[in-house]
C-alpha cells in the first residue's frame, strides 16, 4: 500500500501551490497567475478556507474586465453572508495588497490610443466630452471596503479619481465603509503607489479641495510613465540633474495638498547608465522586446522638506549617483536606492510588440466602434449638448466638408 501524506502536509503543499509569484517571467496572457488556487478552491470547503487567506493576500486587477470580476466576487460573499453560507469569507481580513490598473492591457492600450491622437483638437474634445464610466464607479464603490482595509494600494490616475470620489461621498454623508466600525476615517492605506500617465495628468484634480482618502496616507510612490517621463529621470541617475528636478515634479501636483500626513514620497523609475551609454538604451528596446534594468527609488522626506522647502538641502547633482545594491542618504532628507538586481521592462510604445498585434486597424474596414471611427475621422462626431454644438460643427466641417 501507497504511504499517504498526513493532511497537515497536503495542505502545506496546497497552501504553497496556491500561492501566486507574479514573476515578470511569467506568460500572464496566456495563464492567469490565480488559476492554480481557483483550481484548488474545488477540492473541499477546508482546501478553499485554508488557501484563501494566502491566495486574495495580493490582488492583481490588471485587465479590463477585472474589476468587475473582483467586484462580483464580493457580491457573491455578501450574499453567503447573509444566507450564513459555509462558504462566506471575508475579503476584508485577508487582503493586504491591491493593483488596480488596466494601462498595461494592450487591447485597452489600443482603443485608448483610438481616442488619444496627438491633434490639439482630440486633446481638446477628449476632456470636452469624457463622461465617467458608471459601470466602473460601481464596481469601485462595491470595492471601497477591502481597498479601504488593505495596507498597500497601487492604482493609476483613472481608477484613484473614482477611489476618491467613491469615499468623499460616501464620507461625507457617514455612510457606513464597513471597515472595523471605526467612527474615525477608517482607511488603513499605508503606502499608495500612483502609476502616472502623462495624458491623464490632470484627469483627477476637479473636485474638492481636499480628499479624505488621501488626507490620512503617510508614503506615497510614483511609478513614471516610461514613455514621456523618462528623460526627467535620466540626467538624475546619471548625475547630470539635481534631484531637486524630481521633487518639484512631484510636489507641484494638485494631489500633494490633499497628503495632510504625508512623511515620506518616492518616485521609482529605471536606472539607466552613465551618459556616455546612454544611446544603448532605447524606446525601441522597450516596446519590441523589453530591457533588463535595475530600478532606482528616489524618497525625499516630508517632515524634513516642509520645515522650509526653500532651502531643503536636495545635494550636488552627483549625489544620486548609486552603484547596483547600494543606497545613499544626504542629510537624512534624500536617499537613493538602486535594486541589486534586474528588472525585466516593457512597454507598449506605438509600433512596438503590443502595437503590432493589431495589424490593420487603422483603417476602415477594421474600426467596428463607432467611438473608434470617430475618433480617426471616419463618421462624423456627434454633440453630447447644446453647448458643445459650434465645435464639433467646425470639426465636423474640417473632416468631412
Amino acid at each position: 500500500m501507497a504511504p499517504k501524506l498526513s493532511i497537515e502536509i497536503i495542505l502545506t503543499i496546497c497552501k504553497d501551490a496556491a500561492q501566486p509569484t507574479f514573476s515578470q517571467r511569467e506568460k500572464y496572457d496566456i495563464k492567469n497567475p490565480y488559476s492554480t488556487a481557483l483550481s484548488l478552491c474545488l477540492v473541499s470547503r477546508l482546501v478553499r478556507r485554508i488557501i484563501l487567506p494566502n491566495f486574495l493576500r495580493t490582488i492583481l486587477l490588471r485587465r479590463r474586465h477585472s474589476l468587475k470580476k473582483f467586484a462580483n466576487a464580493l457580491l457573491m460573499q455578501k450574499a453567503y453572508a447573509e444566507k450564513k453560507s459555509d462558504l462566506f469569507f471575508d475579503y476584508t481580513s485577508a487582503v493586504q495588497r491591491m493593483w488596480i490598473s488596466d494601462v498595461f492591457d494592450y487591447f485597452v492600450y489600443a482603443e485608448a490610443r483610438l481616442e488619444n491622437q496627438d491633434s490639439p483638437f482630440f486633446g481638446h474634445a477628449r476632456y470636452l466630452f469624457s463622461n465617467k464610466d458608471e459601470a466602473r464607479e460601481r464596481n469601485i464603490s462595491v470595492l471601497l471596503p477591502v481597498i479601504l482595509a488593505a495596507p498597500e494600494l497601487a492604482v493609476d490616475c483613472r481608477h484613484l479619481r473614482y477611489i476618491m470620489d467613491s469615499v468623499q461621498d460616501a464620507w461625507s454623508s457617514r455612510t457606513d465603509l464597513n471597515v472595523g466600525g471605526h467612527s474615525s476615517f477608517p482607511g488603513k492605506t499605508q503606502n499608495l503607489t500612483i502609476i502616472r500617465q502623462a495624458q491623464d495628468a490632470d484627469f483627477i484634480y476637479n473636485h474638492f479641495p481636499t480628499f479624505v482618502f488621501l488626507a490620512s496616507i503617510p508614503h506615497l510612490t510614483q511609478l513614471i510613465d516610461l514613455a514621456e517621463e523618462s528623460n526627467i529621470f535620466r540626467g538624475i541617475s546619471c548625475g547630470a540633474t539635481s534631484p531637486k528636478t524630481a521633487g518639484y515634479f512631484w510636489t507641484s501636483n494638485d494631489i500633494w495638498y490633499s497628503m495632510k500626513s504625508l512623511e515620506t514620497l518616492s518616485m521609482v523609475y529605471p536606472h539607466l547608465p552613465p551618459l556616455h551609454d546612454l544611446k544603448s538604451i532605447s524606446y525601441a528596446a522597450y516596446a519590441t522586446r523589453g530591457i533588463d534594468l535595475h530600478v532606482e527609488r528616489f524618497t525625499l522626506s516630508l517632515t524634513l522638506f516642509k520645515q522650509d522647502p526653500g532651502s531643503f538641502p536636495w545635494g550636488p547633482p552627483w549625489f544620486p549617483v548609486t552603484d547596483p545594491g547600494n543606497k545613499r542618504i544626504q542629510s537624512d532628507g534624500v536617499s537613493f536606492e538602486v535594486t541589486r538586481d534586474k528588472t525585466y521592462f516593457s512597454q507598449d510604445f506605438p509600433g512596438g510588440s503590443g502595437e503590432s498585434t493589431f495589424t490593420g486597424r487603422a483603417t476602415a474596414q477594421d474600426i467596428t466602434t463607432s467611438q473608434g471611427r470617430r475618433a480617426l475621422g471616419f463618421e462624423p462626431f456627434v454633440s453630447g449638448g447644446v453647448e458643445n454644438d459650434e465645435l464639433i460643427d467646425a470639426a465636423n466641417r474640417v473632416l468631412f466638408g
